[in-house]
């Protein structure tokens, strides 16, 4: 008995410290990381749910800024972070047509990183000058096609959402339009005032105020439902583009490996967030967009296959 007794104490002895008990998480300060510069939309966006999570969680969540690439360089900082679910990674459509429209990246967005939950979701507006001869989106389709090659639009760049928007609506109404890249929205917005081009697309917190101004005129939005702050503008559909729809969404990722545990905990702290923040969104031209973890994971991979397909079709890539 002395002896087995002896055997089991050892044991037990080998056994204790492979089993710790774990800390309760979070018991340190999370960090978001925003793959855009500060000010921007989707900082704002970024800032307003760390705000709201460090009140949940009790811990302090961070907010950086990994500008760069097209988000690629904060894209790829999280899909290289630890997986313990302090270091996560605020998305945006960006993450999707990244995967075609660059020949080569450091990560990929699907194996590498794994789906947490949906943050917010807006539309973009179809706008053109208050003085345009094109009152609907009609006039513009029907202007484009009396004209091959003559109209063009403005984008913040190449592969930007707004200039895919373009490409997305010349595939599916047939148009020849010119796109014109530039530096930002901003230069893009002077000349289309200007007259150099004839449309932009553009978020909707950006021209919403500028539509009610009458400093321009919206045609259409993206979404294929008007959205409460525009109800008076058809959806793109309505206007004459059967099957047109963009969604500018936002979402948390993590590092591919993070407990399901944590991501679980994280799921419910965010999707709770995000409907607190519903009237700050709502200033900012967007709605909360709770998901599960399958969801925003179903999502991401619809949305790779829409660009993919547009990128394709308009053979567009980035080095």
């Amino acid at each position: 008995m002395p002896r087995r007794r002896s055997v089991l104490i050892a044991a037990l002895t080998l056994l204790g410290p492979r089993c710790p008990a774990q800390a309760a998480w979070p018991d340190r300060p999370i960090h978001l990381i925003v793959p855009y510069s500060p000010g921007g939309g989707v900082d704002v966006t970024g800032r307003l749910l760390a705000q709201t999570l460090t009140e949940r969680l009790g811990e302090t969540v961070l907010v950086e800024n990994h500008p760069g690439a097209g988000s690629n360089v904060g894209n790829a900082f999280v899909a290289r972070a630890a997986p313990d679910g302090y270091t996560l990674l605020l998305a945006t459509p960006s993450a999707a047509i990244n995967a075609s429209l660059y020949r080569s990246l450091p990560y990929d967005i699907q194996k590498d990183l794994m789906p947490v939950a949906g943050v917010a979701s807006s539309e973009l507006v179809l706008v053109v000058a208050p003085d345009s001869p094109y009152h609907n989106l009609a006039d513009l389709l029907a202007g484009a096609r009396a004209q091959p090659g003559k109209l063009s639009y403005g984008s913040a760049g190449v592969g930007s959402t707004e200039h895919l928007a373009g490409e997305l609506l010349k595939q599916l109404a047939g148009l020849d339009v010119l796109h014109v890249p530039y530096k930002g929205t901003g230069q893009a917005m002077n000349d289309l005032r200007g007259g150099q081009v004839q449309f932009i697309f553009g978020g909707a917190a950006g021209l919403v105020p500028m539509v009610r101004d009458g400093q321009l005129r919206a045609l259409a939005v993206t979404s294929t439902h008007r959205p409460l702050d525009l109800p008076d503008i058809p959806t793109m559909q309505e206007g004459g583009v059967p099957g047109y729809e963009i969604t500018i969404w936002s979402g948390v990722f993590a590092p591919k490996g993070t407990p399901p545990a944590v991501v679980g905990q994280l799921n419910k702290t965010i999707t709770a967030a995000s409907r607190d923040l519903a009237d700050r969104f709502s200033a900012l031209g967007g709605r909360p967009m709770p998901m599960t973890q399958a969801q925003l994971g179903a999502l991401l991979t619809a949305q790779i296959a829409l660009w993919r397909t547009v990128i394709t079709q308009a053979n567009v890539h980035v080095d």
